[in-house]
């Protein structure tokens, strides 16, 4: 009833002609909802719309849309990629369980039968079924990419030259090769990340990037553009550490890129976080309308994340280098939100900061403290993106438990110099439960402690863990938020116990 109150509210304050009809079926739906996921710029998991879905896989939702944009449409664990107009309307859907979701009909059904057809989405082979990383670790880089990622820009070619032959306007066919060679090269990161040393990194990007330019082939690009530029990022870092390394390392001098000294950008990530570098990079390397769009997005995604420290300050950097951004109303008004949640929460008792955090050297006395308690430990830092995508399905985690003996307690990785930020980000985001936080070197022994009977012992963010009533460690590598009703159970079994 909600959701119908909602959506109602919608259709009466936005005008029809800045809204998008988005409808269909799917057959074998797993789950009664699907995800409607339109990107402020280019990052699809700032923000999103849960759509509910009929006992017989129907659904039909208008949401406000004020340009063409690329949405993500995501369902059990799957995903595609839609194009939408304001005022248009498209319908997807399958004939039965298991088959694909297709265009079936709309306003815009021929624009994405194509976009459909270039499967901008597509994960090749090498990411779906991946050799084995210990086997694809020793061989070069040049290696790698002659026997994975060529013939995979030969199969994107083709693609492209498909979408090429098709009736739309230049513009469009632009807009959609661009989108499917952008995601290509990311698929193509994103499997070198995964076991390349910092070295054959550098070799492996020099490989795809160096007859690449980062510059838009269209006036409005779609986001996988974006996160090819994102990624393109790592390769201007690694030549200009390349190119400090190879003139002496002098770190006053301007970086090629960046035109800022390695010592001045060290002291603006920590101000300002790294994402403003990212960004510098790209203003010295493309237009103002991506760098000032880019910009933008990493505000958004800030304030989506509830950081109000990095919102603020990158906020202040759009202001004072477009300063007639067209960006920026809807963005300052996000950071005066996040400015009024400090406030409200500044002497919230719920929130409790242990006072002798500093000392403690174990998790132990924290949880021996809430003995009679069921304790899921959440253990995170503020510079960590998936942490933070996690704390937004908190709220939900502690409704549920509501009224039980269920404790929450927050071990956060941060250095001393990001004490306050630390404490700011707690207030601001509502985190209630207990906190500690300790340095990268102070929390080598609770990781000792906490992975000791693991098997998997590797120390990566967010993790998570569960205690029973008598203070045991009983569940390591426990679910995380975002899986829901999988955790809830996993946290149920050791309540009834």
């Amino acid at each position: 009833m909600k959701f119908i109150k909602v959506v109602l509210l919608v259709l009466i304050l936005v005008p029809a002609r800045a809204q998008f009809r988005l409808s269909g079926r799917i057959e074998g739906l797993k789950t009664s909802e699907i995800k409607i996921q339109a990107p402020f710029v280019y990052d699809f998991f700032a923000e999103e719309r849960t759509v509910p879905v009929k006992a017989d896989g129907r659904f039909d939702i208008r949401f406000p849309l004020d340009k063409e944009k690329l949405v993500r449409v995501a369902y059990d664990k799957k995903a595609v990629l839609i194009y939408a107009r304001p005022g248009q309307s498209l319908q997807i859907g399958n004939r039965k369980t298991g088959e694909d979701v297709a265009p079936v009909g709309g306003t815009l059904l021929k624009e994405n039968r194509v976009l459909f057809n270039a499967d901008v989405m597509e994960y090749p082979g090498f990411l779906t079924a991946p050799p084995p990383r210990d086997s694809l670790s020793k061989i070069a880089p040049d290696e790698i990419y002659s026997a994975y990622i060529r013939p995979w820009m030969q199969q994107v070619q083709e693609k492209t030259a498909a979408v090429e032959k098709t009736a739309l306007s230049p513009r469009l066919k632009q807009l959609f090769i661009q989108e499917t060679r952008s995601a290509a090269y990311c698929r193509s990161i994103e499997f070198a990340r995964e076991f390349m040393n910092r070295k054959h990194l550098i070799a492996f990007f020099k490989l795809l990037y160096q007859q690449v330019s980062p510059a838009s082939a269209v006036a409005q690009p779609g986001p996988f553009y974006y996160w090819f530029v994102n990624d393109y990022n790592g390769y201007l870092e690694s030549d200009a550490i390349s190119h400090l390394e190879a003139t002496g390392n002098k770190t006053n001098e301007p970086l090629r890129y960046y035109h800022i000294s390695l010592d001045s950008g060290t002291v603006l990530i920590r101000k300002i976080g790294k994402t403003y570098i990212n960004w510098l990079a790209v203003k010295n390397t493309n237009s103002a309308a991506v760098a000032e769009a880019y910009l933008a997005q990493q505000v958004f995604t800030a304030t989506a994340d509830k950081d109000l420290k990095y919102a603020g300050g990158l906020l202040e950097a759009l202001k004072k280098t477009y300063p007639g951004s067209n960006y920026y109303p809807l963005l300052k008004s996000k950071v005066g939100k996040l400015e009024a949640l400090l406030e409200q929460n500044r002497n919230n008792k719920a929130i409790q900061i242990l006072a002798n955090y500093d000392t403690l050297s174990s998790i132990y006395p924290v949880i021996d403290a809430l003995k009679g308690k069921v304790v899921y430990l959440d253990v995170w830092g503020t510079w960590c993106g998936p942490c933070k995508r996690e704390l937004k399905f908190t709220p939900q985690l502690k409704t549920y438990f509501k009224d039980k003996a269920v404790a929450f307690v927050y071990l956060d990785m941060d250095d001393e110099e990001k004490d306050a930020t630390w404490k700011e980000f707690i207030k601001v985001n509502a985190l209630t439960g207990t906190h500690l936080r300790k340095s990268r070197e102070q929390i080598a022994p609770f990781w000792k402690e906490l992975l000791e009977n693991a098997e998997d012992k590797s120390e990566y963010y967010p993790q998570y863990f569960i205690f029973d009533k008598e203070g045991k460690l009983v569940v390591t590598k426990a679910r995380r938020p975002s899986d829901t009703e999988a955790l809830y159970k996993q946290i149920e079994s050791v309540l009834n116990q």
